[in-house]
């Protein structure tokens, strides 16, 4: 019998094979219509009302789950939730969603019971490379073709549509695990769009209803979600739905043919306040009596003009008392208090944990004030703190800004802290005597000295695109202790030594796309390169300084997506000291060793992973080139299609040209995942090897 099966098998099997690639290639044929239809009927701008209900469920829950990100704050005596919101949204060149929150009714005791993970799924418009906070290379965009398997439903049976089935190639975590979408057999319009992914946290199923009538097939009508946290021992459900209403639509313009008008949004747009209008009042569907009985235990008034509000904290005994403490040590908190909130990062966040072969271990924390104002004006206040195991040197900057001029990006800033120890410029007549194979900076009279500094600056958008930045740098350099009362080559060294420095920075990024709202600019980035001009001057006799230079340098760097799911990083940077009259100190702008980086740009802007950090200030001029390329289907992705969790894969090329280091490059491959980054870098000095190293830094509940 099995002998005949297989015969018939075989048989069969030259009719099967054309019939599965009539549905392959019917398939792709719908597809090919679905991506020019979306490509004509994407929409610039949105304008729309969301009406957003949901439920929580924490089936098992720990201290733990207050540290997800994009999470709200749990009660400890308290595991089921129910909250409905009502936003206004903007959506600017299919990918900007603005949302701003009306009014909201919610049984969370600490908070509104906000989520950001479920406001990035409720997006007006499906158009575009990638989806929810650009975390996902949509299946509907041409340019993700190569990523997905593409065909037919057979069990769909709906007259006049059909429903096409999408699945990745490869099991990354930027492609959806699966998804459909029904579309007319006669116009190619979606109807219905459902998808299922992933990432470190949780796994989500998001379904969406296309919008009829005059909207028939542009934007969303209506979104079902649901997301299953099982993380940490933690065990969380979330269902959500949102409704939109939508007041205006723009068409979009492609880029290539568009006016010289890089006004996104129309600056005469800006979305009304809604008033008195309530959830209650703008529910679209009337609430069920299980859900208004729950409001009614938990002491909520589900319907009237006071249906806005959350249930109060009740908890106060010893045990809900050591969950508080708890929570303070590893949650981000936000205080508001009327248009000013803070945010606290969390004391115990691996996130701000790195460690390199050549920098050691670094840990750092943060702090974020912004207080708004009328006419969009706001001050900010970012406070960090860090310390560096290998160096044993401590770190902390204080930077605030007041934003004075929103229309022209004006601000007033201020930025006091603590750097790098630096080392004393006399070294470099050491350095031009010494030959590169008998040049050790241990053997040299290397004094370190103290940084503290106080920078001021005034900027603002002379053009758009053009920023001025006028202002004036002090430092202050103090001996460490224990050289107090040391001397090199028998002079005696001073204690302290202060600079005063007037400073002008002038960066262009032509081409820039912006929209404004509510009295305020804001920048959306441009397709061109950036160009910086940094100059300081020194100035003797002021606050009792020395040294009289003149420092200038200049940049030019550049991002290119290259592809959907690849991106091309360029930077080339140089400059150096003139008219030089006893700096003692070099410190240049576009190129520092940054022990404890301040931001995540500021780890592959011009930072060499293997170079000392004596190099930075050993010569009076330099200059750099960087390069970086990124892409999730780079080696590793390709070779092991089933290799789970690589966000990315990045190559990377450094090159810098200083005395006695002509040139000095590095290469290096890093691999991404969502728990831990890690890079391996060579570094070569001349034509001869200088080291191999590493980098390994945690990207877990990065903020």
């Amino acid at each position: 019998m099995q002998r005949t099966l297989t015969t018939l098998f075989l048989l069969l099997l030259p009719l099967l094979a054309p019939l599965a690639a009539t549905a392959d290639s019917l398939a792709l044929s719908i597809m090919e219509r679905l991506y020019l239809c979306g490509e004509h009927s994407s929409m610039e701008l949105i304008d729309a009302e969301l009406y957003l209900k949901q439920r929580v469920e924490a089936r098992r829950k720990n201290l733990l789950v207050n540290y997800f990100p994009n999470m709200t704050r749990f009660d400890k005596d308290e595991n089921s939730y129910l909250s409905e919101y009502l936003y206004k949204v903007r959506h600017i060149h299919s990918r900007l969603p603005e949302i701003r929150r009306v009014d909201e009714l919610s049984t969370f005791g600490k908070s509104t019971g906000e989520m950001d993970c479920v406001l990035e799924f409720m997006t007006p418009q499906l158009s575009g490379e990638r989806l929810f906070d650009e975390e996902y290379l949509s299946p509907l965009s041409r340019s993700n073709s190569d990523y997905y398997d593409f065909s037919v439903d057979d069990a769909y049976d709906v007259p006049g549509r059909v429903c096409v089935l999408a699945v990745p190639r490869y099991d990354n975590i930027q492609l959806f695990e699966a998804a459909s979408f029904v579309v007319g057999r006669s116009d190619t319009l979606l109807y219905e769009v459902f998808m299922q992914g992933r990432n470190e946290q949780f796994h989500f199923s998001v379904s969406y209803a296309m919008a009829g009538g005059a909207l028939k097939g542009l934007v969303v009508d209506s979104v079902s979600l649901s997301i299953d946290y099982s993380f940490a021992r933690n065990d969380i459900g979330i269902v959500a739905d949102g409704i939109f209403r939508y007041s205006r639509l723009l068409p979009y313009e492609d880029k290539r043919h568009r006016r010289r008008n890089y006004d996104v949004g129309s600056s005469s747009f800006a979305v009304a306040d809604v008033g008195q209008a309530s959830v209650d009042s703008l529910r679209p569907i009337p609430l069920s009596y299980a859900d208004s009985l729950f409001y009614l235990s938990k002491g909520i008034t589900p319907h009237g003009n006071n249906a806005s509000g959350s249930r109060r904290d009740s908890g106060g005994d010893m045990n809900n008392l050591l969950w508080r403490v708890g929570d303070a040590a590893i949650s981000s908190h936000t205080l508001a208090w009327g248009g000013s909130d803070l945010k606290i990062s969390p004391l115990i966040n691996p996130s701000y944990l790195s460690y390199s072969s050549s920098k050691g271990l670094s840990y750092k924390l943060a702090v974020n004030m912004r207080s708004r104002f009328s006419s969009g004006r706001s001050i900010e206040v970012k406070p960090q703190f860090g310390y560096n195991f290998k160096y044993r040197e401590p770190y902390w900057n204080v930077y605030g800004a007041f934003f004075f001029a929103p229309l022209r990006r004006a601000a007033l800033t201020l930025d006091i802290g603590r750097g790098t120890s630096a080392y004393s410029s006399r070294v470099l007549d050491y350095i031009k005597e010494s030959s590169l194979d008998s040049l050790r900076f241990d053997r040299l009279p290397m004094v370190y000295y103290r940084d503290f500094h106080v920078k001021t600056d005034v900027r603002f958008e002379l053009l758009n695109g053009l920023e001025l930045q006028l202002g004036a740098n002090f430092y202050r350099r103090s001996l460490y202790r224990s050289v107090l009362d040391a001397g090199e080559d028998d002079v005696p060294l001073d204690r302290y030594y202060r600079r005063f420095a007037p400073h002008l920075r002038v960066t262009w990024q032509p081409g820039m796309y912006y929209y404004i709202a509510g009295g305020k600019k804001v920048n959306l980035g441009s397709l061109a390169p950036r160009f910086s001009l940094d100059v300081e001057q020194g100035v003797s006799g002021i606050f009792a300084c020395k040294g009289r230079y003149t420092r200038v340098e200049l940049e030019a760097q550049h991002r290119r997506r290259v592809s959907s799911a690849a991106s091309l990083y360029l930077r080339v940077a140089g400059g150096g000291y003139f008219l030089a009259d006893n700096i003692y100190f070099v410190d240049y702008a576009f190129l520092r060793n940054s022990l404890l980086p301040l931001d995540r740009e500021d780890e592959i802007s011009g930072v060499f992973q293997l170079l000392e950090r004596e190099w930075y200030g050993s010569a009076d001029k330099y200059f750099c080139m960087n390069a970086s390329y990124e892409s999730p289907f780079l080696f590793l992705q390709r070779a092991l299609p089933s290799l789970r969790f690589i966000k990315n894969e990045s190559l990377y090329a450094n090159m810098l040209f200083i005395s006695h280091l002509m040139p000095y490059w590095e290469c290096g491959y890093g691999v991404e995942t969502p728990y831990v980054n890690i890079g391996l870098f060579v570094g070569f000095g001349r034509a001869s090897f200088h080291k191999i190293g590493y980098k390994v830094s945690f990207s877990l509940f990065n903020e």
